[in-house]
């Protein structure tokens, strides 16, 4: 029995001795095949990060009262300001994205080669931080969530804990990184992580202040000083606290909080933070005397010289303030040659561009922003938009202004110069709608449209627009302009879009273009030629991309071969469809007729003959002095323009082409009054809320026609 129980503890000894040997033998491959290479790789690749953008702090920071100005919106796309730091841009990702795929890699091999190896929490981490840097955040939140439910209790659990808040904030999913942010700070203050925690306290603050909260931003720094034991720990997010006061404009408490900060032990660092900004809360606070005691004890310290700079960034802050104008641009002179770029000067011109800027003074305050985005910041996102959108501002305001006199002094624009002005005008709009500048943005905008041609297309755009910063103040203007937009430019886009805010039905424009060609099919059945070619021709057009575009062409083409007996008209427009619509079937029944007509005009063959067989089709494309022309026989009443006209009278269709001057003098005439012009034309009751003629003569595609007179309504009365 003994000998029994003797083999089977020597079994299961060798069979523990080699599990744990099997065990041992899969770290070891493991570690040094794989997992040291990857770890080699997200180091190298931080190292790289850092060495082109300094990510660990060797200098003070540079804070700004941010209530003193609101930067224009930037949108709700992509990640808040705050996050910017994370952010690796390509330049920067560019020569370690190699490294990273790497480890991705790497990382998948022992996933599943080694699933039950110790690294595969230390792999998963790398792999999530890889996708981190490579801005893929929700396979980064995959990868943390998958950390975090296989190895719960696990040594880098504070650490997947904050990288899935820092991309669920990257994804602006707001609520998941409180929540995720809250388990950080008990995880890491459970597992003593100090970095982790105070990570996780400033980000829980930026996100309060992100969403103006700010007393949430205040209360973890509150509760964290009163909790802990570390006076070093104390001391950083002592500061960190006083810098919220700061930021939001609450110097009193700022300052305050700041001489706080020597009560625990800070760093040198900590401390010269803390002395600076208390004395640039007394600056602000009026305190010149109290200020200039710290500014000056800072001067003549020499642990600080290094940090020179920040104090006489202080210093220029109080010239500004003083408003001591000769001080201010001696300091500044001395700052430009000694301190090229540097954050904290750039602070100062910052804010000095901000005051100019609200003193109406652009010109000035766009040099001052020139020079604060030089140095990457947290205003210099800021100062690079106002910057260009304060030199827009002048390159319009310079293009506009002659045009504006030339039209004041009743000179004649013609339509290039008006439609340059209309577009400087609609932009600078644009600018100020930007900046905020509401009554300037109504004033421009309104502007735009009085100037702007009425058959550049462009100016739906600007109806829109104005149509859109009136709405709240007067909705009855707004859905005026809509209907102009409606009227004169449906096929655009600010047309379509119109149509939706009016409630139209989505088949208006489809069933505009189906009558105009129903239309003519019924104006041919009754043999009037002349108008179903109008309607027709109106298709083509005004609606150029609808279906019916080419069977409008080919019914034209056909009333002139076969109606008609007018080969070069029709010849004419079964060219245009070839040219135009290639791809139709239209355009395949037309090409033999096409090219037998080609036959006959070029000699080859006598009309009535056969088609010439197995011959190259020759060139088709439109010469733009080949007309289409009426035939000579048609009924004498359908050379007039309108069918009330008597015969003699008016000008023939032909007209348009030989002399359309004359055309445009005679129909401008006749828009001066459109409802006797639609009388005249078609001797009917005439709509005043559709003044659009029903009738017009033939144009070769693409030629400009002078558009029906709108309705007039107050909002916008061209300027004579």
């Amino acid at each position: 029995m003994s000998k029994q129980i003797y083999i089977l503890l020597s079994v299961a000894s060798t069979v523990i001795l080699v599990l744990s040997g099997c065990h041992s033998y899969d770290n070891f491959t493991t570690y040094y095949n794989t997992y040291y290479n990857s770890n080699r790789l997200m180091k190298e690749s931080e190292e790289e990060f850092e060495f082109q953008d300094e990510k660990k702090r060797v200098t003070p920071r540079v804070f700004i009262p941010e209530p003193l100005f609101k930067a224009p919106a930037a949108g709700k796309q992509g990640p808040p300001p705050f996050m910017d730091e994370f952010v690796i841009t390509p330049q920067k990702l560019q020569p370690v994205k190699v490294k990273l795929d790497s480890i991705i890699i790497k990382g998948s091999k022992i996933l599943s080669k080694h699933s039950k190896s110790d690294y595969v929490e230390g792999t998963v981490y790398l792999m999530a931080k890889s996708f981190f840097y490579q801005s893929l955040w929700l396979p980064c939140q995959i990868k943390c969530s998958e950390q975090l439910d296989r190895f719960p209790e696990g040594d880098l659990g504070p650490d997947a804990q904050l990288l899935m808040a820092k991309s669920l904030i990257m994804q602006q999913n707001y609520p998941g990184a409180k929540l995720m942010l809250s388990r950080t700070v008990d995880i890491a203050w459970m597992k003593k992580r100090w970095d982790i925690l105070s990570e996780a306290f400033r980000l829980q603050a930026e996100l309060a202040l992100h969403e103006n909260d700010i007393e949430e931003a205040i209360r973890p720094y509150k509760q964290a000083v009163a909790q802990s034991e570390n006076e070093e720990l104390k001391a950083k997010w002592q500061i960190d606290l006083a810098t919220i006061y700061y930021r939001t404009g609450r110097f009193q408490d700022a300052a305050k909080n700041f001489r706080k900060v020597h009560q625990y032990s800070p760093d040198y660092m900590g401390e010269y933070e803390a002395w600076l900004y208390e004395a640039q809360c007394l600056i602000r606070l009026g305190q010149k005397d109290k200020a200039d005691l710290i500014i000056n004890k800072l001067d003549n310290d020499g642990k600080y010289e290094e940090w020179h700079n920040f104090t006489y960034a202080a210093k220029m802050t109080e010239y500004r303030l003083a408003k001591d104008t000769a001080q201010s641009r001696k300091s500044e002179k001395f700052a430009d040659s000694a301190y090229v770029n540097n954050p904290a000067i750039n602070s100062v011109y910052f804010e000095k561009a901000v005051d100019l800027y609200n003193l109406k003074n652009y010109t000035e305050s766009r040099k001052y922003f020139a020079r604060a985005r030089n140095q990457r910041s947290t205003f210099s996102k800021t100062s690079e938009k106002m910057f260009f959108l304060l030199n827009s501002w002048e390159g319009k305001r310079n293009l506009i202004q002659p045009l504006i006199a030339k039209a004041d002094s009743n000179q004649a624009l013609n339509d290039t110069s008006k439609a340059m002005l209309s577009q400087a005008l609609f932009e600078l709009g644009r600018v100020h709608e930007e900046l905020g500048n509401q009554d300037s943005t109504i004033i421009y905008f309104k502007l735009s449209t009085l100037y702007s041609p009425p058959l550049d297309t462009h100016t739906a755009r600007y109806l829109y627009s104005y149509s859109r910063v009136i709405k709240d103040s007067s909705a009855w203007k707004s859905d005026s302009l809509l209907e102009i937009i409606v009227d004169k430019y449906p096929r655009t886009v600010y047309g379509g879009e119109a149509i939706k805010m009016l409630g139209y039905t989505d088949k208006y424009l489809i069933d505009t273009v189906s009558d105009l060609y129903h239309s003519g099919l019924s104006l041919r059945q009754n043999k009037e030629y002349k108008y179903a070619i109008n309607q027709f021709l109106t298709v083509y057009n005004k609606y150029p991309s609808s279906n019916y575009s080419p069977k409008s062409l080919y019914a034209t083409g056909w009333i002139f071969e076969k109606n008609l007996r007018v080969l070069d008209s029709a010849l004419y427009y079964y060219k245009l469809i070839m040219e135009k619509y290639p791809h139709s079937d239209y355009a395949k029944d037309v090409k033999p007729s096409v090219e037998y007509l080609l036959a006959v005009k070029s000699g080859k063959i006598k009309p009535g003959e056969p088609e010439i067989k197995n011959e190259p089709t020759p060139n088709l494309k439109l010469n733009p002095m080949q007309m289409p022309t009426l035939p000579a026989d048609l009924p004498s009443d359908t050379k007039r323009t309108s069918p009330n006209q008597k015969p003699g009278s008016g000008m023939n269709p032909m007209d348009l082409f030989k002399d359309p001057g004359k055309l445009l003098n005679n129909t401008i005439d006749q828009f001066k009054d459109p409802g006797k012009m639609l009388k005249d034309q078609f001797n009917e009751v005439v709509d005043p809320k559709n003044l659009t003629p029903k009738f017009s003569l033939p144009t070769l595609p693409n030629s400009k026609k002078l558009p029906a007179d709108s309705a007039k309504t107050d909002v916008i009365t061209p300027k004579k």
